[in-house]
């Protein structure tokens, strides 16, 4: 999956100034979780692809544009908690979903709370995923969404970080592409602290929101670039070379996104993603020969707020 951001929030309004003894207090903001906790997200995943394709052969039966968008509840189940990371069982319920393209799609529909099993290391890595190919591709969309924000605290510096600091991180770009040697430049900023998000919508129907108004939550500015190692000329990733294949393109990406994570628990309370991505890439034979050109431009926007009891 490909990951997009480009925030529509601005950002003058939250930079702030902290006093010299508040920004030297470290706070740990990984979550603290334990064996039997039961977490209830809401999501929002919405995303707009617009793919150009030429072909010396024959044109590819592939849609112009295509939008997805998908709402729902992810109900995520703390199986077991270690030194050695995290054990969770999710659900995903479809509140509404909406996906169209110019053409029509052969993606196979996915099965409403399927459960989804995964493993994270103390660094945020992901592994031992049982489930996920049985969702949707909107689904999949969301939930690899949700996973990444809900990670992102646990890359912060061991060490712990206040109020100002800033720091870096680069990720090697993992979804198989026709462009090799992509990465995430990321940007990271501690902007300030405030009172955790009020969820949207809630009504005296929640009486656990006033508490989790009241907890503080440090807000964080991430910043991502996706950056390309490979020359233009010659970006031919090493399983196209093994199949007599070359490419030669360019790819990139911004993504900018907000998080607040508890203070208390280091859960995430709420976070919001903006992104743009690009790709001109051109695939041939070794020889030149049966050579393959596609454009491609794509926009998305998520939400993911805690809920902050079951929902009905």
């Amino acid at each position: 999956m490909m990951k997009f951001s480009l925030s529509s929030f601005t950002f003058l309004s939250i930079l702030g100034f902290c006093a010299s003894l508040a920004c030297g207090q470290r706070v740990h903001l990984a979550p603290r979780l334990h064996s039997g906790q039961v977490l209830f997200y809401r999501i929002d995943f919405s995303v707009v692809r617009d793919t150009r394709t030429e072909s010396r052969v024959a044109s590819p039966e592939l849609p112009p544009t295509a939008r997805l968008a998908i709402s729902g509840i992810l109900q995520v189940e703390v199986v077991a908690t270690s030194a050695n990371g995290l054990q969770l069982k999710t659900y995903f319920s479809e509140r509404e979903s909406a996906s169209a393209t110019s053409t029509q799609s052969n993606a196979p529909a996915g099965t409403a709370d399927t459960p989804v099993q995964v493993s994270i290391a103390p660094n945020g890595v992901a592994s031992q995923l049982k489930g996920y190919e049985q969702l949707s591709a909107e689904q999949k969309a969301a939930w690899a969404d949700w996973l990444s924000r809900f990670t992102t605290s646990m890359t912060f510096p061991s060490g712990g970080v206040h109020p100002g600091q800033r720091w870096h991180s680069e990720e090697p770009e993992t979804t198989p592409a026709p462009i090799a040697g992509l990465t995430w430049s990321k940007n990271f900023q501690y902007v300030h602290d405030e009172p955790c998000p009020k969820l949207a919508g809630s009504s005296n129907s929640m009486p656990n929101q006033s508490s989790l108004a009241s907890e503080p939550c440090a807000v964080i500015l991430v910043r991502a670039t996706l950056r390309q190692k490979s020359p233009a000329k010659d970006s031919t990733p090493q399983d196209y070379k093994l199949n007599n294949l070359k490419t030669r393109g360019i790819a990139s990406g911004q993504n900018e996104t907000i998080l607040y994570i508890s203070q208390s628990s280091g859960l995430l309370v709420r976070a919001t993603e903006d992104a743009r991505q690009s790709m001109d890439v051109s695939i041939a034979l070794s020889d030149g020969s049966n050579q393959l050109r596609s454009s491609l431009t794509a926009k998305s926007r998520s939400e993911t707020v805690l809920l902050p009891d079951p929902p009905r």
